[in-house]
């Protein structure tokens, strides 16, 4: 036990900060997530699909994980018990528009993403396509952390920030990391990333169209640490030194833009939701 970690109270359990931080931060989240796993109403999409064939095998549906405009996320069971989880992007139109094309874009972007980073054990193994705009991956038996109930590992954020330098080491930024239900812990206390869907890995190329993506991959991959640093304040401050500390603070400028533009238009989408009924 250091003596960092008793200063914190943790010799006897979780100590006041990271109460404090769960305290602070956990009851606007928690109801994100509650509210956006399953809409009231489904505006565009198809429900998960009863069953599955993969590899010879035939997979049944157990649980509906998440529904959204874009796809539908459940956990399927082989005849043996076995898991995995099949994200199966909606190629239905809206409002008349065809959106077969988008549904198809959107699944050939995250498989490639996941074979990307198969070499990786904490992300999930591709296990391979369905159709034309799903596929299926690997079950991580844990839990996101918007579940975590116990102190996290000591090494927890140490390992999380290490794999997402794997991942930009690939030429790609995740950049989705804002999201603790993203990340999940399994059952040994590693993190696991899962949902690459709006993750970028840009094909690099000469001249100033490649100098910009470079630079964008940059601002991506430093907005990724960043979030991590500041999820590792919100669930174990007291491994924090004074200096992750202080960066965990220090938001990069593009992110301040994004919040000052991107969340009155999550506002005017949530309030279109909830009139609609969808949410």
């Amino acid at each position: 036990m250091t003596s960092r970690a008793k200063a914190a109270g943790l010799d006897g359990g979780p100590g006041p900060a990271y109460h404090a931080a769960r305290t602070e931060n956990r009851g606007h989240r928690m109801a994100r997530k509650e509210q956006g796993r399953i809409p009231k109403r489904i505006l565009r999409g198809s429900p998960a699909r009863p069953t599955f064939e993969l590899g010879g095998r035939t997979y049944r549906l157990e649980k509906v994980l998440k529904h959204d405009f874009f796809a539908v996320t459940a956990r399927y069971r082989d005849p043996d018990g076995r898991p995995v989880c099949l994200k199966h992007y909606h190629t239905e139109p809206w409002l008349g528009w065809p959106l077969q094309w988008a549904g198809r874009l959107m699944a050939d972007r995250e498989v490639r993403h996941y074979r990307l980073l198969q070499d990786l054990e904490n992300v999930p193994r591709l296990l391979g396509r369905i159709g034309s705009s799903a596929f299926a991956h690997a079950w991580v038996e844990g839990h996101d952390l918007l579940d975590q109930k116990d102190l996290l590992p000591d090494d927890f954020f140490d390992r999380l920030e290490s794999l997402l330098r794997a991942i930009h080491d690939r030429g790609m930024a995740y950049v989705d990391a804002n999201k603790p239900d993203n990340v999940l812990v399994a059952r040994d206390g590693r993190p696991v990333l899962i949902d690459f869907q709006i993750s970028w890995a840009p094909r690099l190329g000469p001249g100033p169209l490649g100098r910009l993506k470079r630079r964008f991959l940059a601002m991506f991959q430093e907005a990724d640490l960043y979030h991590a640093r500041k999820l590792k304040r919100l669930y174990r401050p007291d491994l924090l030194t004074p200096e992750e500390r202080a960066a965990s603070y220090r938001r990069p400028w593009f992110l301040d833009l994004h919040r000052l533009i991107g969340a009155p238009l999550r506002d005017l989408r949530r309030k279109f939701l909830e009139w609609v009924g969808a949410r």
